[in-house]
């Protein structure tokens, strides 16, 4: 497994050794050495080694043993997908049903039963003189749509 870290550390620096890395991070020759040797090479000095050198810290995490790369990639998604905005998604999702390869789940109209209760909480909201969870996310919501002024007329909802 170690073997395996420091054949991935000398491929991404492009050859460079022990003494030229630990140069880089601020460490000496002999530490780094020996943190590589072991089983145990802290996160600290691999996360060190990715910035100086540009490294994914994934790469080099599947590299030590420390995660797979399905892990890898599951976590990845998920840490993707929560950077892209509200705008972009329904975007994505509206290209989607465009292109015909949106799942049943989004085509389908909503069921009745889902619309009533929207409907209802709504309608609660309003008669209690509050503004329904539906309208507070609204409000929570930092995209803007092109040429619009994110204050649209949604007061009641």
């Amino acid at each position: 497994m170690t073997q395996t870290l420091v054949d991935f550390l000398h491929s991404a620096t492009s050859g460079a050794s022990n003494r030229a890395m630990a140069d880089r991070i601020g460490m000496t020759h002999t530490t780094l050495k020996a943190q590589l040797a072991s089983d145990k090479t802290p996160g600290l000095t691999l996360g060190q080694l990715c910035r100086a050198y540009g490294i994914s810290f994934g790469d080099a995490a599947v590299a030590a043993g420390w995660v797979t790369e399905n892990e890898l990639r599951a976590s990845s998604g998920q840490l993707h997908l929560a950077s892209v905005s509200d705008l972009d998604i329904s975007k994505e999702l509206l290209r989607r049903v465009a292109a015909g390869s949106a799942s049943t789940a989004l085509t389908e109209p909503a069921a009745e039963e889902l619309i009533n209760d929207v409907l209802r909480e709504v309608e609660d909201a309003r008669e209690k003189g509050r503004r329904s969870d539906y309208a507070v996310a609204a409000d929570d919501d930092e995209d803007e749509t092109p040429g619009g002024d994110n204050g649209d007329d949604r007061a009641g909802l």
